[in-house]
């Protein structure tokens, strides 16, 4: 390189005069040309300083203002919406600080610092399907054992421990039974410090499952297959709540039904047929009632039931002993009977008896005033014959005797001959056939009407004598 040109090599050259004495002058060159050198290097560090330090006040804004434009983005990632059909709680450091807040937009301190929780406020139904059921063979989903006819499920005599499901009854039968659950989570705080969301079904589920068991271990069969369902599910209801309520839940249960029940699968035809019984009989109970209240009718119209009222009563005294009451409370039904007025517990009653009852009335009340006219005309009759007697007896007599003489040959059951004046004749005489079966069919007639009016009032005794429990007197 070209000592000229090379500043360093000239400046240890002049370096090298000044220790060689060499004039002053040139030193003194050199040196101003050193420090124009230095001065032009400080000038352009001074720019690249300035240039900098302007870099580093920039850099230094823009830190900053994103700082800032951090710090809002934190504050406001604390805005969280709350959807419908969900309550929210506001927490921090952990500690419900806001609780029930309704749908929308809410606030809270960020994460770490807190959160809006989110819960559902519905009514969310669980089934209780497969718990208390045989197995079922195949599918084994939800929809499809809620839903199966129950001649799928296992029927077995015997039940495996583990597949099959069953319910103990109070009296050591075996049922199976399915349910269904409607809860809500209604102490939202309580909910979310206790339960976590995945194990919540789980926890219902085991708390409604304990519940049936005690409940239908205090209960038979019987009560399971023929009464309501209703009060079984209030029990299970009430036991799996205070099970719930007890862990702190925060859920309550609005409903539990009892879908299906079954006693063991095995037995079930057995079950059935008894059922079917009880149904027959529960319905010729009510065409009983039904065929009471209407002969009821029939007999006595709408006096029937006061009627009948008065009769157990008087049957009642009757069975005390106490003869002046009965004889009073006789008095009454008579009233009753012809329709007057008659006072009952204090109140005046007006009966209108119609029907059969009114038509006997009627006929009895025909039959005595018929026998009255008839009495009193037999004894017109015999005044008469006897003040004729008295005025001419042989009169009378032929006169009688030739009445009846001619009544007596007018039946169509008498035969007459006529044989010549002093010729004697023997005569054998048969019955005649047509009139012996003629008498014989009007006695049989009236001999079965006999039993048949005989039949009745041995059957309306007898009703009497059930209904009252009266003991007919040993002859």
């Amino acid at each position: 390189m070209d000592e000229h040109t090379d500043p360093t090599h000239q400046h240890d050259h002049e370096h090298q005069h000044v220790h060689d004495d060499e004039p002053r002058a040139a030193s003194v060159r050199l040196r101003a040309e050193e420090g124009s050198q230095s001065v032009s290097e400080r000038q352009r560090m001074d720019t690249a300083n300035q240039s900098l330090a302007d870099a580093l006040r920039i850099t230094y804004g823009l830190l900053k203002a994103a700082m800032v434009v951090l710090v809002v983005l934190f504050v406001v990632s604390g805005v969280q919406s709350i959807n419908e059909g969900e309550r929210g709680i506001a927490v921090r450091f952990g500690k419900p600080v806001r609780q029930n807040l309704e749908p929308g937009f809410a606030w809270s301190f960020p994460y770490p610092i807190g959160e809006i929780v989110r819960v559902e406020s519905g009514t969310v139904e669980l089934p209780v399907a497969a718990a208390f059921m045989p197995n079922l063979p195949g599918d084994n989903s939800l929809e499809t054992i809620m839903g199966a006819n129950i001649e799928r499920f296992n029927s077995s005599s015997s039940l495996k421990p583990g597949s099959d499901g069953s319910n103990i009854t109070a009296d050591l039968n075996i049922a199976h039974t399915q349910w269904t659950i409607n809860y809500r989570r209604a102490d939202h705080a309580e909910f979310v410090s206790n339960i976590y969301p995945e194990n919540e079904r789980r926890i219902i589920h085991s708390a409604v499952r304990q519940a049936v068991v005690h409940v239908m271990a205090e209960t038979t069969i019987d009560d399971l297959l023929k009464n309501s369902s209703e009060s079984i599910s209030n029990q299970v209801r009430e036991q799996a709540q205070r099970t719930l309520n007890g862990i702190g839940s925060g859920i309550e249960i609005d409903r539990v039904v009892l879908t299906r029940k079954n006693a063991a699968l095995s037995l079930r035809s057995k079950f059935s047929s008894v059922q079917t019984a009880a149904q027959n009989a529960g319905k010729q109970r009510e065409d009983a009632l039904l065929l009471r209240d209407q002969l009821l009718n029939e007999v006595a119209g709408r006096a029937s039931t006061l009627l009948v009222e008065q009769i157990n009563e008087y049957e009642r005294l009757i069975e005390l002993g106490e003869a002046d009451e009965a004889e009073a409370q006789l008095a009454r039904i008579d009233a009753i009977l012809e329709g007057r007025p008659v006072e009952i517990d204090g109140e005046t009653i007006v009966s209108l008896v119609s029907g059969e009852v009114s038509e006997l009335l009627k006929d009895a009340q025909t039959q005595a005033s018929n026998r009255v006219n008839n009495a009193i005309a037999q004894l017109e009759n015999f005044r008469s014959k006897l003040a004729q007697y008295e005025a001419n007896p042989k009169l009378m007599i032929a006169r009688d005797w030739s009445s009846a003489m001619g009544e007596f040959l007018d039946k169509d059951s008498v035969s007459t001959i006529l044989l010549p004046e002093g010729v004697d004749a023997e005569v054998f005489i048969n019955n005649d056939p047509d009139i012996a079966r003629e008498l014989d069919r009007i006695r049989k007639r009236r001999e079965a009407e006999e039993a048949e009016d005989l039949r009745r009032e041995e059957m309306r005794r007898s009703w009497y004598r059930s209904q009252r429990g009266i003991q007919e007197p040993e002859d």
